[in-house]
């Protein structure tokens, strides 16, 4: 039997890879610091943000913290992690946190069900043709979109902007998209379980596409931005209704921050760096990744796209209006 290339031919690459993935890092959350008082700037000083570490998705906040903008608009940072969105909802509930980062369709998801009351401040990501694909091994048969009826394809969590995406490029392509199984596959598997042939097909983000197209020479089957799902809002951060009240020039100040770091990483070379500060991933990876947008703002029409796909797919029972969730900076 040959050996693993999980052992042989990935190795480090996939390591590097897997530091900047969608589940990557996990510690507990406490309480939010509600003793940390404000100053001449805002109502809070000290915020708690929790956040999937070494995420591509966060290099604007990485930014916004080593250029110091978020010092220089008088905030503090009090760090966590989590795993997904999912693990921020309930600590809003709790008052925990002060800002998450997540995927914007369990936001949206947790507002429609009233699990929580959320306010979007600013887009994270939104994806751009070429960085995340559904692929399979060069020796599975499978090389179009019509070849996936059938198969099982593995995504990182279940309802979510993986399956949601998915689900709309099968139809775009005219795949029954109820004709596909999807089984969970924690992204730090995703590697491994396509090559050892645990699942025929993965959908995979950057950096972990860049480095299956390099060590096992994977095909690409479908893109999942493009179509109906060109330039879709991937993920972003979060406050809840009740802190955005209470505190809007802190939210306010913490939205100019990440406005400005999420500016400055448009120009590639500052990308690249500041990537290179937190995420853990090889150099020569970086060079090779294909990167999404970084908007410096939160659009109303861009992220109504989100929630009327989640209606689509049945994520949503009925259409949802995204815009109250929208947050308003008070007027100086």
């Amino acid at each position: 039997m040959r050996r693993s290339l999980g052992a042989v031919r990935i190795g480090r690459l996939v390591a590097a890879a897997l530091a900047v993935t969608v589940m990557a890092g996990c510690s507990a959350l406490g309480g939010s610091d509600s003793s940390s008082g404000g100053n001449a700037q805002v109502e809070k000083s000290k915020v708690k943000v929790a956040i999937i570490p070494q995420l591509i998705d966060i290099v604007g906040y990485e930014r916004a913290k080593s250029a110091g903008y978020f010092k220089n608009e008088g905030l503090e940072i009090d760090e966590v992690a989590i795993k997904s969105a999912t693990d921020a909802v309930p600590q809003f509930k709790s008052d925990q946190l002060d800002f998450a980062f997540g995927n914007w369709t369990t936001f949206i998801e947790a507002q429609a069900h009233k699990a929580a009351d959320l306010v979007l401040v600013i887009d994270a990501q939104q994806a751009k043709e070429g960085m995340t694909a559904l692929c399979a091994l060069p020796d599975s048969g499978i090389r179009t979109p019509k070849d996936l009826a059938g198969k099982a394809i593995g995504v990182n969590a279940l309802k979510s902007n993986v399956e949601l995406t998915t689900r709309a490029v099968l139809q775009a392509n005219d795949v029954d998209p109820n004709s596909v199984q999807f089984k969970v596959i924690p992204t730090s598997n995703a590697l491994n379980a396509l090559q050892t042939k645990q699942i025929p097909v993965m959908s995979l983000q950057e950096p972990n596409l860049t480095v299956a197209k390099q060590t096992l020479g994977v095909v690409v089957v479908a893109d999942r931005a493009t179509g109906p799902v060109a330039d879709f809002p991937i993920a972003g951060y979060a406050t809840s209704a009740k802190f955005a009240k209470a505190n809007p020039r802190t939210v306010a100040a913490f939205q100019r921050a990440m406005a400005k770091g999420q500016g400055d990483v448009a120009d590639r070379q500052t990308l690249e760096s500041t990537l290179l500060s937190y995420g853990g991933v090889d150099q020569n990876i970086v060079k090779l990744v294909v990167i999404g947008f970084f908007p410096t703002s939160i659009d109303r029409t861009r992220l109504q796209r989100v929630a009327d796909l989640m209606q689509t797919y049945g994520i949503l029972t009925e259409k949802f209006d995204v815009g109250p969730m929208i947050y308003q900076a008070p007027v100086p």
